[in-house]
């Protein structure tokens, strides 16, 4: 992990610091993040598998996630061709942001990629979370059956939701036994409706971080069949009915609906 770090902090524009010496209380913080970065990296490679070599970084979150961003996990530990996108830092000591971008913006190059991001760093008053949290208190998954780029759109919208927009989606998961959300953009012109809810057996479900709890939560797609029986039975009711038909919380955009 330590070579993931260095490339991590490596594409960050921070200032070096002015003279040799670092005071204390930042080498007390520094190590403190480190440790609670270690914890829940163990914690993933004993129940998921084991870290790619790079982080996925958010141009528009630069500055204001430091440290964070999304990996794309080979998970052979929760069953065989199984994939994770995973956020990994919103349960990070220095979480609820205290910045956001201003005036952000991307220039592409002649192939229509992003070649360049700019933008201006602003105070922001951090959002707030339950005693005890870890950060946000949770990182988000989304579990699929293949290596593809479609979740990434799903997992940049919840960090947006969550660091930009103070969504509280761990608050909203517990307050309503799930979360649905219609109409997410994956893709240019493709969407995906999905189910939140909190990480369920024989699944990993979260751990007790130096810095407090941190809570899995698992994003479902599901049909607009379901989206539709969940609002009148219940997103719990829903979940309940996913796992009886063995689908859990794996993502499958082209099967059936559990509910007619």
């Amino acid at each position: 992990m330590k070579e993931k770090l260095k490339k991590l902090f490596g594409v960050l524009p921070f200032a070096a610091a002015a003279g040799a010496s670092v005071q204390a209380n930042e080498m007390d913080e520094d190590a403190f993040w480190q440790k609670v970065y270690d914890v829940r990296t163990s914690y993933y490679e004993e129940n998921i598998g084991q870290f790619p070599q790079d982080i996925l970084k958010m141009g528009n979150m630069t500055g204001v996630w430091p440290g964070g961003g999304l990996f794309v996990m080979s998970a052979e530990k929760l069953g065989k061709g199984l994939w994770v996108y995973t956020t990994f830092g919103l349960s990070n000591p220095d979480m609820p942001a205290s910045t956001m971008m201003a005036d952000y913006k991307i220039e592409t190059d002649d192939h229509g990629r992003a070649s360049k991001y700019s933008g201006t760093l602003k105070g922001k008053e951090p959002s707030k979370t339950s005693d005890g949290y870890a950060g946000y208190g949770y990182e988000m998954l989304l579990i699929a059956r293949e290596n593809t780029e479609w979740p990434l759109w799903f997992m940049q919208w919840s960090v947006n939701a969550e660091i930009l927009n103070d969504a509280g989606i761990l608050e909203r998961v517990e307050k309503y036994n799930g979360l649905t959300v219609q109409d997410i953009q994956v893709g240019e012109n493709e969407s995906v409706n999905v189910l939140i809810a909190k990480a369920q057996k024989p699944l990993p479900t979260g751990l007790v971080l130096p810095n407090g709890s941190m809570d899995l939560l698992v994003a479902t797609v599901i049909t607009e069949a379901e989206m539709k029986w969940s609002m009148e039975n219940g997103r719990d009711e829903l979940l309940k009915r996913l796992i009886a038909a063995s689908i859990g919380q794996v993502s499958d955009r082209n099967r059936d609906s559990v509910v007619k």
